[in-house]
């Protein structure tokens, strides 16, 4: 393979690898930055990326926008409302749930979402949503990523950021603070779903296609992984395990030898990860740094 063929090849991996941790770093803010199991967290992507799609192929040419660039902003807007109200009609009710209860419930609205999206035919059924105007591209995807990063980074500084966190820490604590502890986790979960509907709105200009099982169980098994892989609490640490959720089982695909048993390899490299970092990669990294950092200055 020539350098300009692997370089074509690569930028498919790479957006996905994007799309993914942009959901990971909207999972973080529920799952690492107020302590919230969400195991649904696909289905906001696939309301985003559904709402997006049905903008750009229907509401768009009734009126007349044929701008790409508006035409993509607009759809990430979108994409970002339309997955935030799913978040808020579903954490209303169940916020009041705890840890595994508000997992299942989570789970629930996931699947009745993929049941309803395969039977309504104006964005395809079971067939899936195709003829989507290709708007999305690598630099789309990265910039988005960057940008969301910088505004999750400056949100954790700020005042509902830190009730959020204190929210995770203690909840009793901080409720002792004066501090709405339902509040913060609703806006953390309103939150983190809309930057889920801004992946998915990337995704179906990028891909031209999107289909019920973008709101599985298994989607969203893979942003938790990516998240826990990285580390839960550091917005670093989830880019980080999005990165090994999409090179590591495509760097598998391309060896003859492991190919068929990849899967199986790559959910090793998982349990090896968690037994030998349970609070992620993140975490393993920040252990080694002091030492290394000790070590240049003691060779200077």
């Amino acid at each position: 393979m020539t350098v300009q063929e692997f370089l074509q090849y690569s930028i498919l991996p790479l957006i996905f690898f994007g799309i993914t941790a942009i959901q990971a770093l909207g999972l973080q803010l529920i799952l690492g930055g107020a302590g919230l199991l969400s195991l649904g967290h696909a289905a906001f992507y696939a309301v985003g990326g559904y709402s997006a799609a049905a903008f750009t192929v229907y509401a768009a040419p009734a009126l007349g926008l044929t701008d790409p660039t508006l035409l993509m902003l607009l759809s990430l807007v979108v994409g970002a409302l339309s997955a935030l109200a799913a978040g808020f009609l579903v954490a209303v009710p169940c916020l009041r749930l705890q840890g595994d209860y508000l997992a299942m419930a989570t789970l629930g609205f996931a699947e009745i979402l993929g049941t309803a999206l395969k039977n309504i035919d104006a964005v395809g059924g079971t067939r899936g949503f195709g003829n989507i105007p290709k708007l999305s591209s690598l630099p789309w995807v990265f910039v988005t990523l960057a940008l969301v990063w910088w505004a999750l980074a400056r949100f954790r500084r700020t005042g509902l950021g830190m009730a959020i966190q204190a929210t995770r820490d203690d909840e009793i604590a901080a409720r002792s603070l004066g501090i709405s502890t339902y509040s913060a986790k609703l806006s953390a979960f309103v939150i983190g779903s809309a930057i889920a509907g801004i992946a998915g709105a990337l995704y179906v200009h990028a891909v031209q296609f999107i289909s019920p099982d973008e709101a599985d169980f298994s989607r969203s098994v893979i942003i938790v992984l990516a998240v826990v892989i990285g580390g839960m609490t550091s917005l670093s640490g989830s880019v980080l395990g999005a990165l090994i959720l999409v090179v590591v089982p495509e760097a598998l695909r391309h060896n003859d030898t492991l190919r068929e048993q990849r899967m199986i390899y790559f959910a090793l490299i998982v349990i090896f990860v968690m037994l030998f970092s349970p609070k992620g990669l993140q975490s393993l990294f920040m252990r080694f740094m002091p030492k290394a950092a000790q070590q240049r200055g003691g060779t200077r």
